[in-house]
């Protein structure tokens, strides 16, 4: 039975399969359990119950009406689908897993995740042609995209030691990009001081690294750097469910918060 807990939530917004990549890979290499969850938006469910609700087709572009049935047929459908890939991603490999579906919104149920689990991966996207991670095949561990970097938020916390060790964990060959949120030179001195020994213990040589006003500039930061998966501490996030909004919204790659 694995002590650790990795749980993923996805929703009909999500970047399902680089999220469901990434948090397979963090939970065969830190020996963890994975734990899926399906969010049935409570807005759509309302919008789906007023009776003008239209939806438009993506082949055919014409309206057609959306209401409550049509939507629990396409629920049922994601979660068939979700359900697959995490069939996909653990075949042949030392991975359990559990698929859940609750209803409520993506980042309303991540902050009240936070304290059940050790690290939560959330993923969503809206760029075209940007579909993460290389297909990882079934016997095959799941990793990030090798030609977009580890980006990692590091604030001298023991979460952001473990953000640091869980970026070692997915990088490959394009990097780890350490952004240390402060307004001080000297703070961001110390703290990469920090960093570095930190990852020089597990064998990581180098790093690049930025220093970040606040944490409202990670988003922006992380899409200039084409960031393939974002790391950060929970903790500065868990109270400010505007601010995580944000950042899932801004980042077309997923976002990882580490307890």
């Amino acid at each position: 039975m694995a002590d650790k807990r990795i749980v993923i939530a996805l929703d009909t917004d999500s970047l399902s399969r680089h999220a469901i990549e990434t948090a397979a890979g963090l939970a065969i290499a830190l020996h963890a359990e994975l734990a899926a969850l399906f969010i049935e938006d409570t807005n759509l469910r309302r919008l789906a119950a007023l009776p003008f609700a239209m939806e438009f087709g993506v082949a055919s572009a014409h309206p057609r009406r959306l209401d409550i049935a049509a939507l629990e047929r396409a629920f049922g459908a994601q979660v068939r689908q979700l359900r697959r890939a995490l069939q996909d991603a653990s075949h042949g490999l030392p991975l359990g897993w559990t698929l859940d579906v609750v209803r409520g919104d993506l980042v309303a149920v991540v902050l009240d995740h936070t304290t059940m689990a050790d690290m939560l991966v959330v993923g969503r996207s809206r760029r075209p042609g940007y579909g993460g991670g290389e297909p990882a095949g079934r016997g095959r561990a799941p990793v990030p995209p090798a030609r977009h970097p580890v980006f990692v938020v590091y604030d001298g916390s023991e979460s952001g030691v473990r953000a640091l060790e869980a970026g070692q964990a997915l990088e490959r060959t394009a990097g780890v990009v350490v952004a240390i949120t402060t307004q001080s030179p000297e703070r961001f001195l110390a703290l990469r001081r920090q960093a570095e020994a930190a990852l020089a213990a597990h064998g990581q040589a180098s790093a690049v690294y930025l220093r970040l006003t606040d944490i409202t500039a990670v988003g922006a930061e992380a899409m200039r750097r084409r960031a393939g998966v974002v790391l950060l501490p929970a903790a500065g996030l868990a109270g400010a469910p505007r601010e995580l909004k944000r950042l899932v919204e801004a980042i077309d790659c997923p976002v990882v918060l580490v307890r």
